[in-house]
């Protein structure tokens, strides 16, 4: 319809009516005036040819009362009514341009009271949901963890506006577009309150969010958004239940799993959500199968879809905190018991102490004599350890220093080599240029001379670079794993490393080193630094034994001698260290095996090399560590290990 119409409507009062007063109640989208038997009786809007700037009028309008025509049974209704053409139509296509409904004062009366009582409805529940939602803010607030109690919160602050949005929504006069407004988010906030409602049941039960949660939102879109289109009609309401249902649906899915789970109080909320899913169904039952009913009876559903689930959930937050008060009473009889048991513990103990005391004191001067020949050999020990921690920052920094070296002997050997090629090439060049014999030759004879340096840069580097090698092998941490061993490879490595290490501190000593490895020796199974490590350890020894008669005796002729010597025999492999050193005492022998026990001088010693070396050589590889030594003459210490 364009432009501005007029609507007609002739109709005939029986006596009885034409008695009565007769009201309009009118429902329309657009402007309109009402004129009954030529007289203006209501206008409501504002009326223009062009319908894009005619004004609609509210959505709620009061009844209004028509002048009857006395001495005429036939009456004459007109409206001159515009259409109003919103910016979106909502679903206004869907719903009558215009319905007018004539009736009594009495029938007014009956429909205004059910109106009334709808609204009232509404507003009660939207105060039961407040405080709900009061009520769980503060559980969230005092305690954070519980995050059900927001989504709690949310739940019922959705259904307190969305409640508040149906009451002011069917009380004020609001315009056409507020209107629409209005009632668009108030069913937004339905929806959402659905939904708040399943994501409290998954904080709830502890429950992962999963592909049925993120298909229920992408539900409440997709019928969101049908329902905004169909405002109004059937199909809008039937878009909400849809979604209720399935919502509902979800929740009692989930209380099922949580019961299957024996979650306490499961019971009463699937209860709750039941009721609602069972009053959603038949709601949907009447409005498919068009039966006629009340606006009250309509009215009524909406509580008994929200309430039975929000009651279900007070009563199990009740019941959680009767429970926990329960608990929380057994936990302070039982703190009580126990407080009262400790205490008689305690005087008992103070009793037993008292008695305890006084055996102590007794025992504490039977004990002095003992306890300060310890304190004695404490002092004695702890000295050792601390040179012992001495030696082993050394180590460290020994390790620390060589591996530092290595790059740089690694550059020297490399570029000695790289040297000795461009001297042979050098000379390839000289031998072939035309200078003068005489110069030919000098040049040739100082390449000559350069390229032998240059070679024995190249073997002394290597030398230093073996050298540090060892150091670094030595002080590197063992990772225990036992492999095939080269123990020839490690006799020649450990002499020359111990030898070398004498000779840092002393320049001026020198020994004859003698080394007989048997050459078909086979590999052994072992570790091979812990290995290394007690080689080195009786090499030491026998340097600093030799070194020591050289010393002290100033014998003519000594020559100090260290020998190392490898054989194979059977299934096992020996290895023998011996010295022309001073000797092992016999009432020292049986000692030289035990922890912290040294004949060296304070600070040269800590007495753990050789009780180490047996550790490693019978409780490590299964072998044997004998010593063999008279008195001035030499000692020779032997290992055995099984092939």
């Amino acid at each position: 319809m364009n432009g501005i119409n007029w609507l007609r409507l002739r109709f005939h009062l029986g006596d009885s009516l034409r008695q009565q007063a007769l009201l309009a109640q009118i429902s329309q989208l657009g402007a309109m005036e009402i004129y009954c038997n030529g007289r203006l009786v209501q206008r409501q809007g504002k009326l223009h040819p062009d319908p894009s700037r005619a004004t609609p009028g509210p959505i709620n309008v009061d009844p209004v009362v028509l002048p009857i025509a006395v001495g005429s049974a036939e009456q004459v209704l007109a409206v001159r009514l515009v259409s109003w053409a919103p910016p979106v139509r909502l679903g206004t296509g869907e719903v009558p341009l215009l319905r007018v409904w004539l009736r009594t004062v009495p029938q007014v009366l009956v429909s205004t009271a059910e109106q009334e009582v709808s609204r009232t409805i509404f507003y009660v529940v939207g105060g039961i949901f407040g405080l709900l939602m009061l009520l769980h803010f503060a559980f969230f607030h005092y305690n954070p963890a519980q995050l059900a109690n927001r989504y709690f919160a949310l739940y019922a602050l959705s259904l307190t506006l969305a409640s508040l949005g149906v009451y002011y929504g069917s009380t004020l006069s609001l315009a056409r577009v507020p209107a629409l407004v209005l009632s668009g988010i108030t069913f937004t906030l339905f929806f959402l309150g659905s939904m708040w409602a399943v994501r409290a049941l998954y904080a709830l039960f502890n429950f992962r969010l999963g592909s049925i949660y993120y298909a229920l939102w992408g539900c409440l879109i997709v019928l969101l958004l049908f329902h905004h289109f169909h405002l109004f009609s059937t199909l809008s309401f039937l878009s909400y239940l849809a979604f209720v249902v399935l919502a509902t649906a979800e929740q009692l899915r989930l209380t099922v799993r949580a019961l299957r789970q024996r979650q306490r109080g499961a019971w009463i909320i699937g209860s709750g959500f039941a009721l609602g899913l069972l009053c959603a169904l038949l709601f949907a039952s009447l409005i498919v199968t068009e039966v006629r009913f009340s606006m009250q009876l309509e009215n009524f559903f909406y509580p008994l879809i929200y309430l039975p689930p929000a009651l279900g959930i007070s009563l199990f937050l009740a019941r959680e905190f009767a429970l926990d008060s329960q608990l929380l009473q057994l936990k302070l009889d039982e703190v009580k018991r126990l407080s009262a048991q400790t205490l008689a513990q305690e005087q008992e103990k103070q009793t037993l102490l008292a008695q305890q005391n006084e055996t102590l004191e007794q025992q504490v001067q039977q004990r002095t004599a003992a306890l300060q020949r310890s304190l004695t050999e404490l002092r004695t020990t702890q000295t050792q350890l601390i040179q012992r921690e001495k030696m082993a920052s050394l180590g460290e920094l020994t390790a620390g220093i060589a591996h530092e070296i290595q790059n740089p002997l690694n550059f020297v050997t490399n570029f000695a080599d790289v040297s000795t090629e461009l001297c042979h090439e050098a000379q390839e060049v000289v031998a072939g240029s035309a200078y003068p014999a005489p110069q030919k030759g000098a040049l040739a004879e100082l390449l000559s001379d350069l390229g032998e340096n240059q070679v024995k840069i190249t073997q002394h580097g290597q030398r230093a670079a073996s050298i540090v090698r060892g150091m670094l092998e030595h002080a590197r941490a063992s990772t225990g794993e036992r492999l095939p061993t080269n123990v020839n490879a490690l006799c020649e490595e450990y002499l020359r490393l111990a030898y070398q290490g004498l000779r840092a501190k002393d320049k001026t000593f020198n020994a004859t080193l003698t080394s007989d490895l048997d050459p078909d020796l086979p590999l052994v199974t072992a570790v091979a630094s812990d290995l290394g490590r007690v080689l080195l350890n009786l090499l030491t020894n026998a340097f600093y034994a030799v070194r020591q008669r050289q010393q002290q005796s100033g014998e003519n002729g000594y020559v100090p001698t260290v020998r190392i010597s490898t054989r194979h025999g059977g299934n096992q492999v020996k290895i023998q260290v011996q010295d022309n050193g001073t000797g092992i005492p016999d009432h020292v022998k049986a000692k030289v095996f035990q922890p912290f026990f040294t004949t060296k001088p304070s600070g040269e010693g800590t007495g753990l090399g050789l009780s180490l070396s047996y550790d490693i050589v019978t409780k490590g590889h299964g072998g044997t560590l004998t010593v063999e030594s008279e008195e001035g003459k030499g000692s020779e210490f032997s290992i055995t290990l099984p092939v």
